[in-house]
């Protein structure tokens, strides 16, 4: 179970519900088989059976007030001012007279002011306990509230039965009956395990623990190991084997560390520690593991508390950015969460912010960048390219910026949509195929184009716009997204039916590779800027046979080639001796808004026909 001080105080409520049964059915076995001379071993036997009736109803009040306080600390006058009571009602019965009679039928019972005053006791206790569940029920999670409730009143119910009608022993199942049903309502320990992953908690049970240590105000660590592989979309056969990967390393920390793991994130096994010597055993431990069938990098991280954060929900929000995001950036194994990590945590949630309003005041700019066409020596197209500008200042968040927080937010596709509207509104309004436009290149994520609603999307702007589909080429970017080949190949062939084109974005780096491009028909390849400026480094000349290759290699496969970040006359020429067909790049012009685009259009040979 999770250590927590609710989880004991139900612990320490079984022990003492179980005590209590063993007690009852001592006392039915002293007076029912021995006489009167046993008079001690009678009394002890009802001592011991009204203590623990009473110790179990000040445990269920501690349980329930932990429950109501979770994610504080424990107020300890709190716990003793409610112990008050039961050391009362124990001392009544160690030192008060109990008295015993039969009933008609020939069963035993107690009585007496002692016997009463001891009722009295427990039902304070469970009234108590019952009007504090009520009245703070809003604090507990609903099936928590219910099982707490109905269990108190069928308690309340049994023991004003047992004290009204003598001689029926029926508190002790009134326990036992309570234990069952928060164990099924509330404190099942398989509630809080993995269900594929043996002896690994989940993230419900890895929550409590941290609320308990945050509450306490503990030193301790919080401990990472991150599994990372080469994408993010698992296949039944990847989830597998992660999950036995994860499974061998919780059992091998546990041997060494000797602490539980919990499964923070569905890439994350965490644990909490207190010791520093332990951090760097498991830290060795990870290190130092190898695993040849295994196609995941292990990355140990290491958060301290209070000592970088002693806020709870921000160290969640920290460990979840480090397990989502920033280890994909990092080649390091080793990482000690900083300042420097949260600052760019806060930056990163800044800027889901900032998207995320701009996406409800449809607040994006649109810029367009020319591309020259080397075999007409025009500008015959441009790339329209998504800008966000900062609502405080004049200042733009970089793409690079916030279009990989957009795509793990999964607002991506109203970003695409927003800028498709303005790009068909655009070129409605300023009928660009009058400057001797051909196309304009629209990016097009990996992560839309397998969405089945793209295509009536897209089609339905061109439609309303009266924008000729062929106008459109759909630059596809992020293929890592791409994880349903069936419904990329479905949505571009209808487009492509239309007219239609389509490019690779980045070839050279990151996901666009040669497999990507066996997967459709592109028309276009666009090589990434840094291939590009690496193939041109005058201190490696070998790196110019990478491009030439590259090129001839494309322009075999029935490619067209177009090259970005052309910033120097010397670098275009090269380029094109090279063979390269298009030319995009801060020589010819920057990203620049529509009406600054459309005086460029004018300035040029291919000016209005």
């Amino acid at each position: 179970m999770p250590q927590v001080f609710s989880s004991r105080m139900f612990f320490a409520f079984l022990v003492a519900a179980c005590v209590n049964t063993v007690c009852d059915i001592l006392e039915c076995a002293v007076f029912d088989y021995l006489d009167s001379t046993f008079y001690v071993l009678r009394r002890a036997s009802q001592g011991l059976y009204i203590g623990t009736l009473i110790i179990g109803a000040y445990l269920m009040c501690n349980y329930v007030y932990a429950k109501l306080i979770r994610g504080k600390k424990a107020n300890k006058l709190v716990v003793l001012f409610m112990a008050i009571p039961m050391v009362v009602g124990i001392g009544a019965v160690c030192f008060g007279k109990i008295y015993y009679s039969r009933t008609g039928a020939g069963y035993y019972y107690n009585y007496g002011p002692t016997v009463q005053f001891c009722y009295f006791v427990g039902f304070v206790y469970i009234f108590g306990t019952l009007i504090m569940a009520v009245f703070r029920r809003g604090k507990l999670r609903k099936e928590e509230a219910i099982g707490i409730i109905i269990g108190l009143f069928i308690w309340t119910a049994l023991c004003s039965f047992q004290f009204l009608v003598h001689g029926y022993q029926v508190s002790s199942v009134a326990m036992m009956l309570m234990s069952l049903i928060l164990f099924l309502s509330a404190e099942n320990p398989k509630e809080y395990y993995e269900k594929n992953i043996s002896n690994v908690r989940n993230k419900d049970a890895f929550h409590m623990m941290l609320i308990d240590k945050f509450g306490y105000n503990r030193h301790f660590f919080i401990a990472s190991v991150i599994f990372s592989g080469k994408s993010t979309v698992l296949t039944g056969e990847d989830r597998d084997m992660l999950g036995d990967l994860q499974f061998r390393i919780a059992r091998l920390a546990e041997d060494v560390i000797g602490e539980a793991a919990y499964l923070s994130e569905w890439n994350t096994l965490s644990f909490a520690i207190r010791s520093p010597e332990k951090v760097e055993r498991l830290m060795s431990l990870i290190n130092n593991y190898k695993d040849e069938n295994s196609n995941y990098k292990l990355t140990y991280s290491v958060l301290e508390v209070p000592k970088c954060t002693d806020d709870l929900d921000e160290a969640l929000q920290i460990l979840g950015f480090v397990s989502r995001e920033y280890v994909y950036t990092q080649s390091s194994p080793n990482l000690v969460v900083n300042d420097r990590i949260v600052d760019k945590m806060t930056y990163r949630n800044n800027v889901e912010t900032i998207v995320r309003k701009a996406i409800k005041e449809k607040a994006f700019d649109v810029y367009y960048q020319p591309i020259l066409c080397v075999a007409d020596g025009k500008f015959t197209s441009t790339e329209a390219l998504v800008r966000l500008r900062r609502a405080e200042s004049e200042n733009f968040i970089s793409p690079e910026d916030f279009i990989p927080v957009a795509e793990k937010c999964g607002l991506i596709r109203e970003i695409d949509d927003l800028v498709f509207e303005k790009v068909c509104s655009f070129i409605a309004r300023e009928n660009l195929s009058s400057y001797g436009l051909k196309t304009v290149e629209v990016n097009l994520s990996g992560n839309e184009v397998v969405d089945r609603q793209t295509y009536s999307r897209l089609m339905s702007k061109m439609e309303k716009y009266h924008i000729p589909p062929k106008f459109i080429n759909f630059e596809i970017t992020e293929t890592a997204y791409i994880n349903n080949d069936e419904m990329f190949k479905e949505n571009v062939q209808k487009l492509k039916e239309l007219g239609s084109t389509f490019s690779m974005d980045d070839f050279g780096s990151g996901y666009s590779n040669l497999l990507e491009l066996l997967k459709m028909d592109y028309a276009l390849v666009k090589m990434d800027k840094e291939f590009i400026w690496n193939c041109l480094d005058s201190g490696k000349p070998e790196n110019m046979r990478m491009l030439e290759y590259s090129i001839n290699f494309l322009k075999d496969y029935g490619l067209h080639v177009l090259a970005e970040g052309v910033e120097t006359v010397e670098q275009a020429q090269l380029l094109i001796d090279k063979g390269v067909e298009y030319l995009q790049g801060f020589y010819y012009s920057r990203p620049i808004p529509e009406d600054e685009y459309i005086e460029f259009l004018k300035a040029q040979k291919g000016e209005r026909l």
